[in-house]
């Protein structure tokens, strides 16, 4: 890859890109777009391979300390991402900025993490809705899941019967057991009973 310094952001490349569709996706110029990554030829362009993403401006010199900025009309309007103030729950050399295209499995696979220890890490974050800018807590380690507590159904109970006793919701009840239809609520079958704060 070339000097990162004129490098807007980086672009993992996915199944079914070429050069020209990330050039036209990311509204860059093709030939700016192949001189910024001379070490990566078109016909040798592979799923995985990261992509320097130059500057409207990529004649601007190397190192003059401006600070890169994504291109202007980029997919979802990627803002220039500005890291929040450090905090004792996720210090900063924890923080990561999502990439364009990134999802929260790859950062699972990136850094050995189990959706419960990212979604725990960053509580107000949908995980399934996350996009480049983004700033996510990647902790140092995974946190254990919480062992559900389980009940083993009764000759009498039911659904309903249950949810009564739990004084829960029948839909909470339902929620917490997504492969079981209502009437799978029988003697012997050993439920997930949902949490409740």
């Amino acid at each position: 890859m070339a000097d990162q310094s004129n490098c807007a952001y980086i672009y993992t490349v996915r199944r079914g890109d070429s050069y020209f569709s990330i050039a036209q996706a990311l509204q860059v110029d093709l030939a700016a777009l192949l001189a910024a990554n001379p070490n990566v030829p078109p016909s040798r362009l592979t799923v995985g391979d990261r992509l320097c993403v130059p500057h409207h401006d990529v004649n601007r010199p190397a190192g003059d300390g401006k600070p890169a900025e994504p291109p202007e009309n980029t997919p979802d309007d990627l803002p220039t991402p500005s890291l929040p103030a450090e905090d004792d729950a996720c210090p900063a050399n924890r923080r990561t900025v999502v990439q364009l295209d990134q999802t929260a499995e790859e950062l699972q696979l990136k850094y050995g993490l189990s959706f419960y220890t990212l979604q725990n890490a960053n509580p107000t974050t949908d995980l399934n809705t996350i996009k480049a800018g983004d700033v996510l807590c990647i902790p140092e380690e995974n946190v254990p899941c919480p062992v559900p507590e389980t009940y083993t159904l009764k000759q009498d109970d039911t659904l309903e019967t249950v949810a009564m006793a739990l004084r829960v919701p029948v839909a909470a009840l339902l929620r917490a057991n997504p492969c079981l239809a209502p009437g799978d609520f029988a003697n012997g079958i050993t439920i997930r009973l949902p949490r409740t704060r």
